[in-house]
């Protein structure tokens, strides 16, 4: 192999071409990594974008699945508040009628004797104060008792 036209044809080569191709292809090259770190920036700040969209997604997720248990524990309070609210009811009638036998019996006692001891005044005034604070009593009741406060009181008040 006879390396001399290689070595002629380099020699016929000026100086200022190569200057110039080696500015050009530098060129290219420096262009291209530029892009090349300017379209990778531009992925790499979609990425963290997108992988925050993921968490706060996620979060949302979480705080949804979260949400969803509370509501359902609030459900089942609002159930047991309703079935505690209709068992307070059922009491409260239960509780009214029998302060109104109470009364009704205490009084109906003392006309018949046509006298009551100042402990059952006590206590059948303190009833009777419920029953109409409470209950809102009715006509029935006021009027026995107003019958049975003009009887007369007999012994002595145990403290």
């Amino acid at each position: 192999m006879d390396t001399e036209p290689i070595w002629s044809m380099l020699s016929r080569i000026q100086v200022g071409q190569i200057a110039a191709w080696f500015a050009v292809i530098s060129t290219i090259v420096t262009a291209l990594c530029t892009g090349t770190i300017k379209i990778y920036n531009i992925f790499l700040k979609y990425k963290a974008a997108k992988d925050k969209d993921e968490i706060q997604e996620k979060r949302i997720s979480e705080q949804q699945e979260v949400l969803d248990k509370h509501e359902k524990t609030f459900e089942e309070i609002r159930d047991s508040l309703a079935q505690i609210k209709e068992s307070l009811n059922v009491q409260k009638d239960v509780n009214l009628k029998q302060v109104r036998h109470t009364i009704v019996h205490t009084c109906e006692d003392a006309l018949d004797k046509g006298e009551i001891s100042i402990n059952k005044l006590k206590s059948l005034e303190e009833m009777f104060e419920e029953y109409t604070d409470i209950f809102h009593g009715n006509g029935y009741v006021k009027t026995l008792v107003s019958r049975v406060r003009k009887l007369p009181i007999v012994g002595k008040l145990d403290e």
